[in-house]
């Protein structure tokens, strides 16, 4: 009877906590990320969306304001989904930087470059039947350079440029560059999991603090002007995050229930835009939470097939949707004039539908070709390794 009432206290305890010790390891492919990829996505095109609507929604709610936080789950599930890979090979020392950067490259160039070519046909195109582009010094030669380097975050700008999105990607190269030291710190740190999530945690809030101060305005509004600074603390939040999730598990009973009290407080702090920390810690904890509740067998709708799909085409619609938004407004205002204004609730609908097809073409036309051939074709890790290790001619 004595047993039995300490394993029933046991497991009321167990119940009455929210965390748990993680049983098992995240599958290879954590498919909810993927599904919540899309919606990341489609907050930032609701972004641009309402920018080109002719109400200032902002004075009804700061929900497509703030849809620019969608860029900072990226960054967070960057860290987060690179650690996930690579941090196996990281504890065992075999992990292969060039060719780790190779697979970087191979996911964010390809498309990039395609995005400025499109731009250069559509500035050609406008010129042939004589209509300029709105802000040419915006595609001029001197931006396009640092644009091709993916430097165009790193502060060597003084505005936006080419395909204004792709700040984000240049910031995320950045972030590759350095994953590899900032992994073996987590990696040999011999605190628990639990600490480096809050140093992480006090790290983004110090990051926070200090960019109003430096740049005049918040930290998870800079883009061109050091957008790298915006993703660091981030992305090495998802790293943390990540070592935290191998250890402690979300209540499967529960967890569901305290996931939907994230998601609408994150549409409350987007709402009254109670500021960047904040919805910064809820999206990561969203992630944490989905990747956790996934593991224990939970949250199978967002595993359904078109989610997926949506999520896997997202970095096509992110980088793509900016360019059909351009081409579609400027086709209305140039066929419509000043009827625009009545049209535009009807017709601007459809430049949704517009941009995610056109983001599955980018998918399969550009994104998943374009990728193998540069991993087939190509090995950096080979390329270096024979260069330093290539002995001295002797003369």
């Amino acid at each position: 009877m004595k047993v039995d009432a300490v394993e029933t206290c046991e497991s009321d305890r167990h119940r009455a906590q929210l965390l748990r010790p993680a049983e098992k390891r995240h599958a290879r492919d954590v498919k909810c990320l993927t599904s919540l990829r899309f919606f990341a996505a489609a907050w930032v095109l609701a972004l641009h969306y309402a920018m080109e609507m002719p109400v200032q929604l902002d004075g009804f709610t700061g929900f497509f304001y703030n849809g620019r936080m969608g860029v900072d789950f990226f960054f967070v599930l960057s860290g987060f989904i690179l650690t996930h890979v690579y941090l196996d090979s990281l504890e065992q020392e075999r992990f292969g930087f060039w060719r780790f950067v190779q697979k970087r490259l191979a996911r964010l160039y390809p498309l990039h470059v395609v995005c400025i070519l499109l731009i250069i046909g559509y500035m050609i195109a406008g010129a042939l039947i004589g209509v300029a582009v709105r802000n040419p010094d915006v595609y001029g030669l001197e931006r396009l350079w640092p644009n091709l380097l993916l430097l165009h975050a790193w502060g060597t700008l003084d505005g936006m440029s080419w395909n204004y999105v792709s700040w984000s990607i240049s910031a995320e190269w950045f972030a590759y560059l350095i994953f590899l030291p900032l992994s073996l710190v987590f990696v040999r740190w011999r605190a628990g999991s639990t600490v480096k999530l809050l140093v992480s945690v006090l790290f983004l809030a110090v990051m926070t603090a200090w960019a109003p101060a430096q740049f005049d305005r918040p930290l998870t509004h800079l883009t061109h002007d050091f957008g790298i600074l915006r993703i660091l603390p981030e992305f090495t939040l998802g790293i943390a995050l990540y070592h935290f999730s191998t250890d402690f598990d979300l209540d499967g009973r529960r967890g569901p229930w305290v996931l939907l009290a994230a998601v609408l407080a994150l549409v409350a702090v987007a709402h009254f835009d109670l500021g960047g920390l904040w919805a910064v810690l809820l999206l990561a904890f969203i992630i944490f939470a989905a990747a956790s509740l996934e593991r224990q067998g939970r949250l199978a709708f967002l595993g359904n097939r078109v989610l997926v799909y949506l999520g896997e085409t997202s970095y096509s619609l992110y980088m793509l949707h900016a360019i059909v938004f351009i081409v579609y407004f400027k086709g209305l205002r140039l066929i419509l004039g000043e009827q625009i204004h009545d049209w535009i609730w009807y017709l601007g609908p459809v430049v949704i539908p517009l941009a995610l097809a056109t983001a599955s073409i980018g998918y399969h036309v550009v994104e998943v070709p374009c990728r193998r051939w540069i991993s087939e074709r190509m090995d950096l890790e080979q390329l270096f390794s024979w260069k330093t290790s290539r002995p001295r001619t002797i003369r």
